[in-house]
């Protein structure tokens, strides 16, 4: 095998691992925690959804200081150093007695989280990888696929049987292991070593040099940038809040466990689609099927008052599969709408996006739970942003098109 191949697939492990631990466990096996926060603590579902609200602000903050954070230490170590970050934080919620203490975890595994995001991960795959560019980020974010997966069962099951706290601590002894593994795989450049990046350069299509010669007006690319900003924060509010979903609705801890891991297990299979598909197909056919998914996902959050097995299994399904545009989507819209010159900075931009979609969405299924009794009104609103978003993004690609 070439050295730069083997480099390459070490990478891209290293950068699987750290996205398992930065938004797997971090971000969506923390919501397998937030049932057990709620009921033990007597909050409310505003109380306790804030909780995420903040880490989302500690994310958006994080994004602007990335790239410097990168700066200084390079990408090896700023990957590792991610992990220990949110094993911190799941040691703060092991000993955590107040909201305050609760809120404070949350701003550190916000932080490690937007240290170890999609930003590092896509930006060492395109360093690594000139063609099936795609492919490999989509490897990268199918670790948070496999966390939840893998975890959210075992979180519960630990949970039931010795509590939260517990399992709180045993997660924060895997990330503090998981870091080491990365700062061993990761390595920062091909150039530095004095390898050239895997693959032959892939040809551009007529679209992908229409859309990186396009020059939006301000009022399309904010546009852009809500759209970006909707899927990626409807994206991550609706997918930590699904099995406080399903217990809401009477579903038992192990059967929303078990359905949420199928919705983890949708997610992975998801983001290898993702790059696969528009690695092949463009994004622009790419995206109708995608947010196909997603929407139909949350269409199905809504009938969840029905209490049926069926639909709320069809809803995982469907929602994690759909949620890989939140993730995979979004480095690739990057890519599409930009220069490689500039693919950095339109990542940043993107990835506060997402960051500030996470907050501002954050607390909202909480807030209309706590109103109306259900949290399906807010995936009904989602549903219909999401809508929205799919139109705005691809009246931008038609404009290439054309």
């Amino acid at each position: 095998m070439p050295k730069n191949l083997r480099l390459a697939m070490l990478s891209c492990a290293g950068c699987t691992l750290m996205l398992l631990v930065t938004c797997g466990l971090a971000c969506n096996v923390f919501s397998a925690a937030q049932p057990y926060i709620l009921a033990g603590n007597g909050f409310t579902n505003t109380q306790t959804s804030l909780i995420t609200t903040i880490r989302s602000a500690a994310y958006l903050l994080g994004t602007l200081a990335v790239g410097r954070y990168y700066r200084q230490i390079g990408y090896r170590a700023g990957c590792a150093l991610s992990a220990v970050l949110v094993s911190v934080s799941f040691v703060l919620f092991a000993a955590a007695k107040s909201l305050a203490v609760y809120y404070f975890a949350g701003v550190v595994a916000g932080i490690g989280y937007a240290f170890g995001s999609m930003v590092p991960a896509s930006i060492l795959m395109r360093r690594w990888f000139r063609s099936h560019c795609g492919l490999a980020i989509g490897v990268c974010a199918a670790g948070t696929g496999l966390a939840t997966v893998a975890f959210s069962p075992l979180f519960t099951s630990i949970a039931e049987k010795s509590g939260v706290d517990h399992a709180f601590l045993w997660t924060a002894v895997f990330c503090l292991a998981a870091a080491a593994v990365v700062f061993c795989l990761v390595r920062d450049d091909p150039h530095a070593l004095g390898l050239e990046p895997f693959g032959k350069e892939a040809q551009e299509s007529a679209q992908t040099r229409a859309l990186h010669a396009l020059h939006p007006t301000r009022l399309r690319w904010a546009m852009v940038q809500l759209a970006v900003l909707l899927v990626s924060g409807i994206g991550a509010t609706g997918f930590t809040h699904l099995m406080t979903l399903y217990m809401a609705e009477g579903m038992d801890a192990m059967r929303a466990a078990a359905a949420f891991s199928l919705c983890g297990l949708a997610l992975m299979a998801g983001k290898f689609a993702c790059g696969a598909l528009c690695d092949r197909l463009g994004s622009y056919r790419s995206n109708y099927l995608l947010f196909g998914c997603f929407i139909l996902g949350y269409v199905l959050c809504t009938l969840a008052p029905l209490r049926s097995a069926a639909l709320m299994l069809a809803s995982a399904v469907f929602l994690g599969f759909g949620s890989s545009l939140n993730t995979v989507g979004i480095s690739i819209w990057a890519a599409d709408l930009s220069t490689q010159e500039r693919y950095e900075s339109v990542l940043r931009q993107f990835q506060a996006a997402y960051g500030l979609g996470g907050l501002v969405m954050s607390f909202l299924p909480g807030a209309i739970a706590d109103l109306t009794g259900s949290y399906a009104p807010a995936y009904a609103i989602f549903a219909a942003l999401l809508a929205f978003s799919l139109f705005t993004l691809q009246s931008t690609y038609r404009l290439a098109r054309k």
